[in-house]
C-alpha cells in the first residue's frame, strides 16, 4: 500500500500531473468549495459537483493546460536565461575587474612591507657590526663614550620612528582610494561608527553613517565594495558578525578620521 501511495505522490508531483492537477484546482475551485463545505448529504453534494462541472472542466482543459505548461516552461526558461546572460556577464566582469584592482592593492601593500622589514633586517645588521666595531677598542675611556653616543643616537632614532608611526594613519591618506576615505568619513560622522551593507531584490547599497554608497547601479556597487574590502584589509574596520553585513571602524580607523 505504501509503495502505490509513493508512486501515485512520484507522479503527482511530475511537472505535467503537477500543471494539470493545478489547472483543475483553478477551473473547478467553485465546485469543490461546494463539495466541501456545503451541509448537505454526500448525494447532494456529489449531485452539486455535477452541476457545477463538465467532462471539459474536469478533464479535458485540465490535461490540455497540463501539456501546455509543461511544453512551455522550459522554453520560457531558456529564454529569460538567455536575455540575463548579458547582464549577469557585465556584472561578473565588474567583480573581477574589483578583484584585480584589490589584487594590485595588496600585493603593492606586500612589497612595500617587504621593503620596510629589509630595511630593518639591515639596520639591525649594521648595529651589530658597529658594536663589534666598539668593542675591539682599547681604550676603555674611548669606548665607554662612544658606547653612550651610539645609544643616545639610537635612542632618539627609534623616538623619531615612534613618531613617524604614530602619524600612519596621515601617511596613508595617499594609500586609500577616495572612496574608502568617504567610507570612513561619513562612518566617523556618527558615535556608532557603524557601516551596513544591504544587499536585496530592490538594489545593494552600503551605508556609512548618514550617507548611502553603491546604490546607483551594479558598477558603483561594486566600486565602493572593493573600497570597503581594501579598509578591512588595511585594519580600518572590521566586520561585527559571521553574516559580514555590519562593520565598525577601528582604532585605526578613528584614529585616520580624527587626522583629516
Amino acid at each position: 500500500m505504501k509503495d502505490l501511495f509513493d508512486a501515485i505522490t512520484t507522479r503527482i508531483q511530475a511537472p505535467y500531473f503537477g500543471y494539470s492537477l493545478l489547472a483543475f484546482v483553478v477551473l473547478n475551485w467553485r465546485a469543490l468549495f461546494l463539495l466541501i463545505m456545503l451541509d448537505a448529504t454526500a448525494h447532494e453534494r456529489i449531485s452539486i459537483f455535477e452541476q457545477e462541472t463538465s467532462v471539459w472542466s474536469v478533464v479535458v482543459l485540465p490535461l490540455l493546460v497540463g501539456a501546455i505548461l509543461a511544453i512551455f516552461t522550459p522554453w520560457s526558461r531558456y529564454i529569460f536565461e538567455y536575455l540575463s546572460q548579458k547582464p549577469f556577464a557585465l556584472r561578473d566582469r565588474i567583480h573581477l575587474h574589483a578583484d584585480h584592482q584589490r589584487t594590485i592593492q595588496q600585493t603593492k601593500l606586500e612589497q612595500a612591507r617587504s621593503e620596510l622589514f629589509g630595511q630593518k633586517e639591515q639596520e639591525l645588521i649594521e648595529r651589530a657590526k658597529r658594536d663589534e666595531e666598539i668593542a675591539g677598542i682599547d681604550d676603555e675611556d674611548v669606548k665607554a663614550r662612544l658606547t653612550n653616543e651610539l645609544a643616545t643616537l639610537r635612542a632618539e632614532r627609534d623616538k623619531l620612528a615612534s613618531q613617524m608611526n604614530s602619524m600612519g594613519a596621515t601617511l596613508n591618506a595617499d594609500v586609500l582610494s577616495g572612496e574608502a576615505v568617504k567610507i570612513i568619513e561619513a562612518a566617523a560622522a556618527t558615535k556608532s561608527g557603524t557601516i551596513l551593507t544591504s544587499k536585496s531584490l530592490s538594489g545593494r547599497s552600503i551605508k556609512a553613517g548618514n550617507s548611502v554608497f553603491g546604490d546607483k547601479d551594479a558598477k558603483s556597487y561594486a566600486l565602493y565594495e572593493s573600497a570597503l574590502e581594501d579598509l578591512e584589509t588595511m585594519g580600518y574596520v572590521k566586520p561585527q558578525g559571521p553574516k559580514r553585513e555590519i562593520f565598525g571602524l577601528t582604532h585605526k580607523g578613528w584614529r585616520f578620521a580624527e587626522n583629516r
